[in-house]
């Protein structure tokens, strides 16, 4: 398994991006070029040449041959290979991507200002209770929060199920220096979990049904993951 990040908005010059839109199937570009605001544009483009980039270096598949489609619930696989899986998600200025060879599910959110009572409405009860016993600072609270959510997105990322699986009924609890899914009242091994020292304002975490998540991602700049 292999965990990649990608400055996106820093990475892409408008020339490059230009120039990287130019390189990819046409269905693609049309789908970028929907989004009204140029960083989505970026984004999007990053997603798609960081994933590639990703697939063919863990797989060495040739990008021509990788192709995408999604499931029902939006969790998108790469078509005709079977064991070859891959997951992405971007917030803020980055777009992050996670490879392995069984389920997978990654999850990058910005740390934003603003109230953090919708916990109460999709944190378990153990998240709640966590929650409550952090440092009373704006600061730290609302890191654990972004930690949780990004932990719970990423768990949700991977059985592939989006959110047909309601957010309060399970939740991601640190216990003895791990993370551990916890679910009916019950704690599960079944999913192992990463929560990596990141930027100040973000939190990124990697959920997989396979032990060994790396301890460090890896850092790619445009020119890397370029086609």
């Amino acid at each position: 398994m292999q965990v990649y990040v990608i400055n996106a908005l820093n990475e892409l010059s408008d020339a490059e991006f230009e120039c990287a839109l130019s390189k990819i199937d046409p269905e693609q570009k049309d789908r970028i070029m929907r989004f009204h605001f140029i960083e989505d544009k970026k984004r999007a483009l990053a997603g798609i040449l960081l994933s590639k980039y990703a697939i063919a270096k863990a797989f060495g598949i040739s990008s021509d041959e990788i192709r995408v489609e999604k499931n029902k619930y939006g969790k998108p696989h790469v078509v005709g290979k079977r064991g070859v899986h891959f997951n992405i998600s971007h917030s803020g200025d980055y777009v992050v991507c996670a490879v392995a060879g069984s389920p997978v599910g990654i999850d990058v959110q910005e740390h934003k200002s603003g109230s953090l009572d919708i916990a109460d409405r999709f944190f378990s009860q153990e998240e709640k209770d966590a929650l409550k016993k952090a440092p009373d600072s704006d600061i730290a609270k609302r890191k654990l929060f972004y930690d949780m959510w990004s932990l719970k997105e990423a768990y949700i990322k991977c059985i592939g199920m989006g959110l047909s699986k309601p957010l309060d009924k399970f939740g991601i609890v640190k216990k003895d220096g791990e993370y551990i899914l916890c679910e009916n009242g019950e704690e599960s091994g079944e999913y192992h979990f990463m929560r990596y020292e990141f930027e100040g304002n973000y939190s990124l975490c990697v959920c997989s049904k396979e032990a060994g998540i790396p301890e460090m991602y890896t850092e790619v700049s445009y020119k890397e993951i370029s086609l």
